[in-house]
């Protein structure tokens, strides 16, 4: 039997409609996602087969994309719709984790930030943006690759902390090398920053380097001047 076959009150997107998304099984959301399923396999049996097969929502949406075209009826397009829907549901769950979120320590910025770049191949650069009370307004990736002047301006930070309306900001970066202090070029491109951040009144009030199992703070360490 084709989805187009059922009743009107077994179809997953009038369903929707009708009842509210609240109605929809875990299959009936996920046939939706795929809008189609086969020869001779609609849509919700496409996800029925899927949830079944790696037992629920939580293990499919972590699944290799490449894995996931290997299975039977699923190409680029279903593929990249549910592993889009994966990190969607990633960013919306760090969204609700940090908004809103008061820094204290060095401690609490790791915290914040360690599962989006632990285990990264190359640097990552981050911005926390915070309000007058040292509340979290936005974490924004400004940059990936080797952090040097040359690559890393000013411009780039401050235009994402105005864009924030923060009052202050920290960095966060990662050694891949796991190698916790900072380099030379990290101190250069920091003091560089700390120094436009004081003229503009936005300060920099830390700069972490962060490896895999530790980190180091340069306020910590009176490393964001000269």
């Amino acid at each position: 039997m084709k989805i187009k076959d059922l009743q009107r009150d077994e179809k997953p997107r009038e369903k929707l409609i009708d009842k509210g998304v609240e109605a929809l099984t875990n299959v009936e959301l996920l046939a939706i996602i795929l809008r189609s399923g086969g020869k001779y396999c609609p849509a919700t049996n496409l996800a029925r087969d899927l949830l079944n097969k790696y037992s629920g929502f939580k293990n499919l949406l972590n699944v290799d994309i490449q894995e996931l075209i290997n299975f039977k009826n699923i190409g680029y397009a279903k593929a990249s719709s549910i592993k889009v829907i994966g990190e969607i549901s990633k960013r919306s769950l760090i969204d609700t984790q940090t908004l809103g979120k008061v820094i204290k320590k060095p401690e609490d910025i790791y915290l914040l930030i360690k599962n989006d770049i632990i285990g990264k191949d190359q640097e990552y650069l981050y911005l926390v943006s915070l309000d007058s009370r040292n509340k979290v307004i936005s974490k924004d990736l400004i940059s990936k690759g080797t952090l040097t002047e040359t690559l890393i301006h000013p411009r780039e930070v401050f235009k994402k902390a105005l864009a924030k309306s923060a009052a202050s900001i920290i960095l966060v970066h990662n050694h891949p090398s796991n190698e916790p202090n900072p380099s030379q070029d990290d101190l250069k491109v920091t003091r560089r920053i700390a120094k436009v951040g004081i003229e503009i009144g936005i300060p920099l009030t830390d700069h972490l380097i962060v490896t895999n199992t530790d980190f180091t703070s340069m306020k910590a360490h009176n490393l964001l001047s000269n």
